[in-house]
């Protein structure tokens, strides 16, 4: 993968988090591409294909906070070797801070699963988005990020 690709593609996923933090519904939806297919966990809006459904469920979601602080952590890029440079697994990490209107506050340990395409910038095709942790916040609904069981002694 060429380098400014790698960059380009980094720069969308935190773009991502600094347009979702600062309520910029228009901007974020940008991000993706306009049929894209995003998977939010079973009891937190599902799958929803396309910018106008992101649009509503972003908007709706980032409603009910005061304010957000999305935190781009480790970010690992895997070319689909079949669709000719024009396609890029990502893994990502986000840890998310929420505060609610009535000034209380929780986090999420994320991760982002995501399929982004080359198209006259780079933009996200697919995510799932996958919890690791929350602390203090709604557990239900998540799809979780899968763990093996520790060995017993």
């Amino acid at each position: 993968m060429h380098p400014d690709d790698r960059a380009a593609i980094t720069d969308v996923l935190a773009l991502y988090c600094e347009r979702i933090d600062e309520y910029d519904m228009d901007a974020v939806v940008d991000l993706f591409t306009t049929d894209a297919v995003m998977d939010f966990g079973p009891g937190r809006g599902g799958v929803l294909r396309g910018r106008e459904a992101l649009r509503a469920r972003f908007a709706g979601g980032q409603a009910g906070f005061r304010r957000t602080h999305h935190h781009l952590g480790q970010v690992r890029l895997t070319p689909d070797e079949t669709a000719g440079g024009g396609r890029v697994h990502a893994v990502s990490s986000c840890s998310a801070g929420h505060e609610m209107h009535d000034g209380t506050q929780w986090r999420i340990g994320l991760r982002y699963v995501d399929v982004l395409v080359r198209e006259d910038t780079w933009r996200i095709a697919e995510r799932r988005i996958e919890a690791a942790l929350v602390e203090g916040g709604p557990r239900d609904g998540w799809t979780w990020v899968d763990r093996m069981e520790p060995e017993t002694a």
